[in-house]
C-alpha cells in the first residue's frame, strides 16, 4: 500500500509539472492567434494616375481618438458623395473599380485607408469598431464642405465600420453592406473552424483580442445597430462564403429597420469582390439605391 501511494505521489507531481508547462504554451498560443486576427496591414500607397480624368486630392484627417486617416478625395460638381471602405487586408486600392461606378454617376468619392491599412498606420485593426471614428472624421469633413447627401459603401470590415457608425451618425442618403459579419462571436468561430482549431479556443482568443484592443466584445455586434438604419440599404453576400455565411447577412437584413432594404446573393461567390465576380449583376443591383 505504501508503494502504491509512493507512485501515485510521483505521478501527481509529474502531471502537475506537465500542466505547468502546457498552460503557458496554451496561453501564448491564444495570445499569438489573437494578434493574427487583428493584425494591421500597413503598406505605403502612392497615387499612380488611377483616375486620369479626375483631380484627386490627398487628405490626412484626424479621428476623435487621435488616429491619422489618409484618404483620396475626388470632387465632382454635385451635392452627392460616397465613402468607400475596404475589408480587412485591403485598402483604398481595393475600391478603385467601385469608385469609378460612382464617378460615372456624378458622385464625389472618398477613398480612405482605415486605421491599420495603407497609409493610415496603426498597430491593430479593431474589426470595424474604432474604424467608425475614421469614417466619422470623413463625414465631419464632408459636412464642413456642405455635402448634403452622404452615402457609404463597405465590404466586410468596411461594412461593419458603417454599421458601427450608426452609433453616432444615421443621416446617410444610402448604405451598401457587403459581406458584413453579424457579431464577433460568430466571426471568431468561423475562423477557428477554417484553420481546424477547436472552438474551445475561440473564447480565450477573443478575450486576448479584447485586452489588446481595449474593447469589450459585447460592443462588437453589428446586428445591434441595424435598428438604427433609416435610409435605403443594400445587402450583398455570396452563397459560398465561410467567413460570413448567408445566415448572418440575412439576420442583419431582418433586423434592419429601413423600409427600403434590398438583399442579393451572388451564386457561387465566396468572400470576394462581387463587382469583379459579376459586373453586370453588381451594377444592376446597385442601381436600385443609387440616385
Amino acid at each position: 500500500m505504501s508503494c502504491y501511494f509512493y507512485w501515485m505521489k510521483k505521478i501527481s507531481k509529474f502531471s502537475f509539472s506537465i500542466l505547468l508547462m502546457i498552460i503557458p504554451i496554451y496561453l501564448f498560443g491564444c495570445w499569438y492567434l489573437s494578434g493574427l486576427l487583428i493584425q494591421s496591414n500597413n503598406s505605403p500607397i502612392i497615387y499612380q494616375n488611377y483616375f486620369p480624368n479626375e483631380k484627386v486630392q490627398d487628405w490626412m484627417l484626424t479621428a476623435k481618438d487621435g488616429q491619422k486617416v489618409s484618404a483620396w478625395f475626388i470632387k465632382k460638381d454635385t451635392s452627392k458623395v460616397v465613402v468607400l471602405l475596404a475589408g480587412k487586408g485591403g485598402n483604398r486600392l481595393s475600391m478603385i473599380e467601385k469608385a469609378q461606378i460612382y464617378l460615372n454617376k456624378n458622385y464625389s468619392v472618398v477613398l480612405p485607408d482605415l486605421r491599420g491599412t495603407g497609409n493610415s498606420k496603426a498597430d491593430f485593426v479593431t474589426i470595424g469598431y474604432n474604424e467608425r471614428l475614421d469614417l466619422l472624421a470623413i463625414i465631419d469633413t464632408l459636412q464642413d464642405l456642405h455635402y448634403t447627401k452622404i452615402a457609404a459603401h463597405g465590404h466586410s470590415l468596411g461594412a461593419a465600420t458603417i454599421a458601427y457608425s450608426f452609433k453616432e451618425f444615421s443621416n446617410y442618403s444610402f448604405v451598401v453592406l457587403e459581406s458584413c459579419y453579424d457579431n464577433i462571436d460568430h466571426a471568431f468561430e468561423h475562423r477557428m473552424k477554417r484553420i481546424h482549431l477547436p472552438l474551445s479556443l475561440a473564447f480565450p482568443i477573443k478575450k486576448f483580442a479584447e485586452m489588446r484592443l481595449n474593447i469589450a466584445s459585447q460592443e462588437l455586434y453589428p446586428e445591434n445597430y441595424m435598428a438604427k438604419i433609416n435610409c435605403p440599404v443594400l445587402f450583398f453576400c455570396g452563397d459560398m462564403e465561410w467567413q460570413n455565411p448567408i445566415s448572418e447577412s440575412k439576420k442583419l437584413f431582418d433586423k434592419c429597420a429601413s423600409t427600403q432594404k434590398y438583399f442579393y446573393i451572388f451564386k457561387g461567390a465566396q468572400h470576394q469582390d462581387f463587382l469583379r465576380f459579376s459586373p453586370f449583376v453588381f451594377k444592376n443591383e446597385l442601381n436600385k439605391i443609387i440616385e
